[in-house]
């Protein structure tokens, strides 16, 4: 019998899910409401923290998952799930990964999202 193997998130990643947890506790919202989950990219092996930037309770027929602005917070960035093109937001030494969370979080508390940047050389 085999074990099935863990994953867990790396450091980065972990403090991002973890305050960005804390602070929708403590602003009363439900977790289960932000479709949290942990991924993994199958191309590059990478494993990130997936959620919804908008509660599946204020979804509807014109706002659905896919226009929720979901994200993915990896090791070294964050990026928007659906769309495509679209930067990344990078996670360093100048922007942690708690200030980062602490940016989408302030937006989510006040019923807001971070869209997803568009380049301006492709705009």
């Amino acid at each position: 019998m085999s074990k099935k193997k863990e994953i867990k998130l790396g450091k980065n990643a972990q403090s991002f899910s973890d305050h960005v947890c804390a602070g929708l506790e403590a602003g009363g919202k439900d977790l289960k409401d932000y479709i949290m989950q942990i991924v993994n990219n199958n191309e590059t092996g990478e494993i990130g923290f997936l959620m919804s930037q908008v509660p599946l309770s204020e979804m509807c027929d014109e706002h659905t998952l896919e226009s929720s602005e979901s994200i993915v917070c990896w090791e070294d960035k964050i990026t928007w799930h659906f769309e495509e093109d679209a930067p990344c937001m990078l996670i360093d030494k100048r922007q942690s990964a708690s200030q980062c969370a602490v940016l989408f979080l302030g937006a989510m508390l006040t019923g807001q999202t971070i869209p997803a940047q568009k380049c301006r050389e492709c705009a």
